[in-house]
């Protein structure tokens, strides 16, 4: 990766994005309510958790994971018991973290660079970004993918465009201190090192 800048995505001209600072986004992380997004924390009220488990109406899930579970829909929001637990000491109820109706605060920033194949890394003119460096980037940082703007990526054929999020601002600001860096893998040894230079 080299050339690295800040990239201005057109998104953060909207409502759903204030800045923090500079470069530096706030938003919330809405994740849907189904299987593919589900953080299962047990219910804390020990007392509502027990009401529930009276509840006429807990249904059998469906899906690779959700089959082992029951599941009930209360008040407009989805909980989940082990169907193997039920009726034993290990009958836990279960509500998914990720609710949609409490989303995550999280910090977002985007950085547009140019691949260098000769690293091992994409053709610039590839739609997709290399797995390395990046995930070491994820790694070394704490952030996460959060937009790998897709259509930008497949329309630029010199530059490579990713967002980068984390619930702490503290992580987002120091991989900013890769803008202006040549930030790539070397091997050393029997390891491949991230170096940022």
């Amino acid at each position: 990766m080299k050339n690295i800048r800040f990239y201005e995505a057109e998104k953060y001209k909207t409502a759903e994005y204030e800045m923090v600072e500079k470069n530096i986004y706030k938003t919330f992380e809405v994740n849907e309510d189904d299987e593919d997004s589900l953080a299962l924390q047990g219910v804390s009220d020990k007392g509502f958790a027990d009401s529930l488990k009276k509840k006429e109406g807990w249904k059998q899930g469906t899906g690779d994971f959700l089959e082992t579970m029951l599941v009930l829909t209360y008040e407009g929001k989805t909980y989940y018991r082990d169907m193997d637990n039920v009726d034993t000491e290990d009958d836990v109820v279960f509500e998914n973290m990720n609710d949609p109706e409490n989303p995550n605060e999280i910090f977002v920033t985007s950085i547009v660079f140019e691949a260098e194949p000769e690293l091992g890394e994409n053709e610039p003119s590839d739609e997709m970004i290399s797995q390395y460096p990046l995930e070491d980037i994820l790694d070394e940082y704490y952030v996460y993918v959060s937009d790998d703007y897709p259509e930008k990526n497949a329309s630029d054929k010199v530059n490579s465009y990713i967002e980068f999020a984390s619930e702490d601002i503290e992580d987002i600001r120091k991989l900013l201190g890769i803008l202006g860096k040549h930030v790539y893998n070397k091997p050393e040894g029997e390891y491949v090192m991230l170096k940022v230079e």
